[in-house]
C-alpha cells in the first residue's frame, strides 16, 4: 500500500499559475487528496481549483496565508501534509519526491523545500544560517503543524513559526534545495507598489515575531487547545469518480 500525502493550497489571486501546480500535483501517486484554500480571491482561482473537481475551500474576506493553511488541515485526510504555494513554476514530479519522500520514510518530521538560488547564497542561508528559512513549500507531519499555538496560525508568521516549534518539541527538520523551481514574485503578481508594501509588511511581521519567539515568548502564557473563530467560506467536496 503506498502512503499517501494531503496537499494545501494557501492562494490568493492565482490564477494565472493555480492550474499548472495543480496538473503537477493531481496525477502524482503520493498525493491523495488537494485542498484549495482561497484566501479571499477576486480573480479566477476558485473556478480554476473546481474545475480539477479537488476540495475547494472560498474564504469570502482575505485571512492571511497561516489561517489559509489551517483552514486546509481541518479539512486533510492525511497524516503528511504537503503545502504549495499557488505561485510555483516548474514542480515537477522529482521535486515532489524529494519533498516528500524523506517524510514518508521517517527520515524527518518536516521537509522544508528551498529553491537553488547558487552555491554562495544557498551556503550563506542554510549554512551560515544568515537569515530564516522561509518557504511555503513544504511536508510535514500534521504532529509538527498541531505543535505550533493558534496565535501563531496567522499570516506570515506561520513559516517561522513551524521551524521554531518544530526545533523545540523535538522533531526533525531538514531542508531540501530544490533546482528549477521559480515562483512568481509579489511585485510581479501585484504591480510594483503594491508588491512593494506586502514584501514589507511580511518582513516586518517576521522580523517582530523573532522577539517574541526568542524573547517574549508570549505563546508561554496563550492556551494553546483555544480554537480559531469560525469564518465564512463555501466549501467545495472534491469530486470523486
Amino acid at each position: 500500500m503506498i502512503l499517501q500525502t494531503t496537499a494545501v493550497i494557501a492562494a490568493l489571486n492565482e490564477e494565472e499559475t493555480i492550474a499548472e501546480v495543480l496538473e503537477a500535483l493531481a496525477p502524482h501517486p503520493l498525493v491523495g487528496q488537494i485542498i484549495v484554500v482561497s484566501d479571499g480571491s477576486t480573480d479566477r482561482t476558485v473556478d480554476i481549483a473546481r474545475s480539477f473537481g479537488v476540495t475547494t475551500i472560498a474564504l469570502r474576506e482575505n485571512h492571511g496565508k497561516g489561517f489559509a493553511m489551517h483552514l486546509g488541515v481541518e479539512q486533510a485526510s492525511n497524516d503528511v501534509l504537503f503545502f504549495v504555494d499557488g505561485d510555483m513554476l516548474n514542480l515537477t514530479p522529482e521535486h515532489i519526491d524529494s519533498l516528500v519522500l524523506p517524510v514518508m520514510e521517517g527520515e524527518c518530521d518536516m521537509n522544508v523545500g528551498i529553491r537553488h538560488r547558487g552555491p554562495v547564497r544557498n551556503f550563506f542561508h542554510l549554512h551560515a544560517h544568515i537569515g530564516p528559512v522561509l518557504s511555503g513549500i513544504r511536508v510535514m507531519r500534521r504532529q509538527v503543524f498541531q505543535t505550533v499555538p493558534v496565535q501563531y496560525r496567522k499570516r506570515f508568521q506561520i513559516e517561522l513559526a513551524l521551524n521554531y516549534f518544530c526545533h523545540r518539541d523535538g522533531l526533525i527538520q531538514k531542508n531540501t534545495v530544490i533546482s528549477g523551481l521559480g515562483h512568481v514574485v509579489k511585485e510581479q503578481k501585484r504591480g510594483l507598489k503594491s508588491g512593494l508594501r506586502s514584501r514589507w509588511h511580511m518582513s516586518r511581521e517576521v522580523f517582530l515575531l523573532h522577539f517574541d519567539l526568542y524573547l517574549l515568548q508570549t505563546w508561554r502564557w496563550a492556551d494553546r487547545d483555544v480554537e480559531i473563530s469560525q469564518v465564512d467560506y463555501e466549501l467545495e467536496p472534491e469530486l470523486v469518480d
